[in-house]
C-alpha cells in the first residue's frame, strides 16, 4: 500500500481513535477528508470543518453522515454543487424539517436539479404535500 492508502484505510477504519481522525481531517489529499468525513467516529467540530471543506466530494460525505447534526445540515441544503444536495436528501436520518428546507430550495431554484428531486420524492419521510407538488411541477422527472 501506499502512504495515501494507508491514510485513507485509517480515516474510513471505525476503530480510527478521535485524534487520528483529526489529523487526517486536514490532508491534503481530498480522498483522505472524504474518508473522514464519512466514519462515523467523526466528531461533530470536525464535520463542522468538513461541511465548509473546497471539494464537493468532502462535503457531500458530510452531508450523507448519519451523525450531521440538522445545524450543519441547514448549510449544506444551499450547496452549490447537487450532490451534495443529493447525498444531503438521502441521508436515511435527515429530519423532515431539513427535507423539507431541501425541497424549497430546489423548487426556487432556476434550474433546479433533476437527481435531487428525485431523491427527494423517493424519501419516505417527505410529507405528502411535498410529493404531490414534486408531481406536478416535475413529474416527467419521477
Amino acid at each position: 500500500m501506499t502512504k495515501t492508502e494507508d491514510r485513507i484505510y485509517l480515516a474510513h477504519h471505525p476503530k480510527t481513535t478521535v485524534a487520528v481522525l483529526r489529523e487526517l481531517s486536514k490532508d491534503t489529499h481530498y480522498v483522505v477528508r472524504y474518508h473522514v468525513a464519512m466514519n462515523h467516529n467523526t466528531p461533530l467540530d470536525l464535520l463542522r470543518e468538513l461541511a465548509k471543506d473546497e471539494e464537493y466530494d468532502v462535503r457531500s460525505k458530510v452531508a450523507y453522515n448519519p451523525n450531521t447534526p440538522d445545524d450543519i445540515l441547514r448549510n449544506l441544503v444551499k450547496d452549490e454543487a447537487p450532490w451534495v444536495r443529493n447525498l444531503l436528501v438521502s441521508n436515511h436520518k435527515v429530519s423532515i424539517n431539513i427535507l423539507i428546507l431541501a425541497f424549497e430550495y430546489e423548487k426556487n431554484l432556476k434550474y433546479p436539479d433533476n437527481g435531487v428531486i428525485n431523491s427527494l420524492y423517493r424519501n419516505k419521510k417527505l410529507p405528502n404535500f411535498a410529493k404531490r407538488v414534486i408531481e406536478t411541477l416535475y413529474g416527467d422527472w419521477i
